[in-house]
Parts: C-alpha cells; sequence; structure tokens
C-alpha cells in the first residue's frame, strides 16, 4: 500500500473538474468550526450547481490529494459596463472553501489566482474569437476588434455574511489580498481584470 502524502506549502495547486470518480471525497471536505455560517455544505453545493446552468464547480487539488471546493454562478443579470472597462462576463462566488486541515498552507490565496488566470485565459480566447470573426465578416470589424479589446471578467463576492466574524479573521482581509475591492455598496468585493 502507498504511503499517503499530506500536502505542504511547496504542493502545487489545481483546479480540477469534480467527477464520478472524486466528488464523493469533494463533499467530505469541511471547514473550520467557526467558518461553518460563511460556506454551504459542499453536498448542497454540489445540488445546486446542478439546477443552473451557468454555473462552474472546480475541486482545489494540492498535488493529488482534493483539499477545497469552488463554486461559480455567472451573473446574467449584471453583465454590463464597469468603471474600469467593457465587462463581458460577471461571475459570482458562491462557494470558496479550503478543508480545516489544510488552511493556513496558502492554498486558498494560489487556487483563487489560478481561478482568476483561467478566467482570464477564457476571456482573452472568446476575445481572439471575437476578433477573428469580426476580421472574417470585414465590413466594421475595427469597431468589433476595438470593443472587444477592452473586454473584461469579474467575480463578485458578497460579504454580508462577513459581518458574523471577528473582522481579524474576516474573509475580506483574504479577498483583499488577491485583487478584490469593496463596491460602492460595500456589500460585495469584486474583482476586476482586463484580458
Amino acid at each position: 500500500m502507498d504511503p499517503i502524502l499530506f500536502p505542504t506549502r511547496q504542493s502545487v495547486i489545481t483546479l480540477q473538474d469534480i467527477t464520478s470518480t472524486n466528488w464523493a471525497r469533494i463533499i467530505h471536505l469541511v471547514v473550520n468550526k467557526d467558518q461553518l455560517t460563511l460556506v454551504p455544505p459542499n453536498v448542497e453545493s454540489l445540488c445546486e450547481h446542478q439546477f443552473h446552468p451557468h454555473s462552474i464547480v472546480k475541486a482545489i487539488y494540492a498535488d493529488t490529494t482534493p483539499v477545497g471546493y469552488i463554486r461559480l454562478q455567472q451573473d446574467k443579470d449584471n453583465e454590463q459596463g464597469h468603471e474600469q472597462g467593457r465587462v463581458q462576463d460577471v461571475y459570482r462566488l458562491q462557494c470558496f472553501m479550503i478543508d480545516q486541515a489544510c488552511q493556513g498552507l496558502g492554498f486558498g490565496t494560489k487556487a483563487l489566482v489560478a481561478l482568476q488566470n483561467q478566467l482570464k485565459a477564457h476571456s482573452a480566447a472568446v476575445t481572439t474569437a471575437e476578433k477573428l470573426a469580426a476580421e472574417t465578416n470585414n465590413s466594421n470589424n475595427s469597431a468589433a476588434v476595438a470593443t472587444t479589446a477592452a473586454s473584461a471578467i469579474a467575480i463578485k463576492v458578497l460579504t454580508t455574511s462577513f459581518a458574523t466574524v471577528h473582522s481579524d479573521d474576516s474573509p475580506e482581509h483574504f479577498f483583499a489580498g488577491v485583487g478584490f475591492t469593496k463596491d460602492a455598496t460595500g456589500k460585495e468585493m469584486v474583482w476586476v481584470s482586463c484580458s
């Protein structure tokens, strides 16, 4: 029998699809007791995902070990211009968790940066495809290219649940550390990146 290798700070963090072979391991991941009010149980979040066609779920792996879970919901009602440029896609962070045994090792930060990079890469690919389509269609391609070049993606996280946590332990500090800022209402934090 192979020895079980526990993740370390040096572990490589990847985002992987949730499949029939790993879902059971994902639903058994649990946050610290004082964080239970901040995120729904993973099994509940995975069930909700089945009923939302614009939902994205990813398992967070440290090397070969699942250590966390992310669920995003594309916000079709909120795709509009943003003060920093045209926002192509807006996502709401519905669930983001690292198992209690693996917290404090930097996995959450690495996972969120990996997610931001994946969304930027997807946005860039869509933008390139739009540019090619505009060039192929010829007539007003310069306007279309100018429009797609400024496209951006956004991730929003609702911060009202953070009020239940001591300010020193608030997830707000974590999200600010990876580029999120408070919106004008103070009820959400937003990360926006141009492709």
